[in-house]
């Protein structure tokens, strides 16, 4: 499969895993955030098929908002870092060698060095926690992966023939990189960049999971599932299904990424 093949198959599961994740919160029964203490800690149902939590509020029809929540977050941070990505490893690989490249790899080396999860946690533990602070968050340190690829690729581009051709008819050089050598990188970048969503999705469910992503009443599948850990032994629906759910799209993204691969 060559490198065009492979960024139309990704961008085309990527608006599938989107449309899923628009229409999927269509299948509730019910309101997410309605309470009804009068149901609470019911056990699985033809009422309420994935049962209610402590408040009596349906476990399904959150379990699909916090699935629909977490892939939105999670492909709006991947496209975001992308797009970054893209821009700054375009300009360092340009310039290989120069000082910017030199600052590009300096930071590079610094971000891949920390530990995501811990960094995350510390920066949004600092300010009040939102969705869309996590999403700021996750796309301001996930822009290394991709800036690399595009730097390599575009280090590779600079040397070929057609673009040495440009350059002795003397296009500039910003026209050169943006209208000649960068179109010829975007596909690798794409493809190899949707890798990354499995990680993506972890760390937006670890952010929820700590209280630092999707904030209550809003159902987060990583928050519902620490909720449900006071409730284990006596309503295990609550942590084991929104579980299952993040679990399955973790799974699908990691199915795909490995099909890429082997048929790169």
């Amino acid at each position: 499969m060559t490198a065009d093949r492979s960024a139309v198959a990704s961008c085309l599961f990527l608006l599938a895993v989107l449309i899923i994740s628009l229409v999927i919160p269509l299948a509730a029964q019910r309101d997410p955030l309605q309470v009804r203490l009068d149901a609470r800690l019911a056990a699985p149902s033809s009422l309420h098929w994935f049962g209610t939590d402590d408040l009596g509020r349906d476990v399904l029809s959150r379990s699909l908002h916090g699935f629909a929540t977490t892939v939105m977050v999670s492909v709006g941070a991947l496209l975001s870092a992308m797009m970054i990505g893209v821009v700054v490893g375009a300009m360092a690989g340009y310039r290989y060698g120069s000082p910017l490249d030199r600052t590009f790899q300096w930071m590079a080396n610094l971000v891949v060095s920390l530990p995501f999860l811990l960094v995350m946690a510390s920066i949004l533990s600092f300010t009040r926690p939102t969705v869309y602070k996590a999403y700021l968050v996750l796309a301001c340190l996930m822009w290394v992966n991709p800036a690399r690829l595009v730097r390599a690729e575009v280090i590779r581009t600079t040397n070929l023939e057609y673009v040495a051709a440009a350059r002795a008819l003397g296009s500039p050089e910003g026209r050169i990189l943006f209208r000649t050598v960068l179109p010829a990188c975007v596909a690798t970048a794409v493809s190899v960049s949707l890798g990354y969503l499995p990680e993506i999705v972890g760390l937006e469910a670890g952010l929820s999971f700590l209280g630092l992503g999707v904030q209550p009443p809003e159902p987060g599948l990583g928050k519902m599932i620490f909720d449900g850990l006071s409730f284990i032994h006596s309503a295990w629906w609550m942590s084991v299904f929104p579980a299952a759910l993040l679990f399955g799209l973790v799974l699908a993204l990691n199915v795909f990424r490995a099909w890429i691969r082997r048929n790169a």
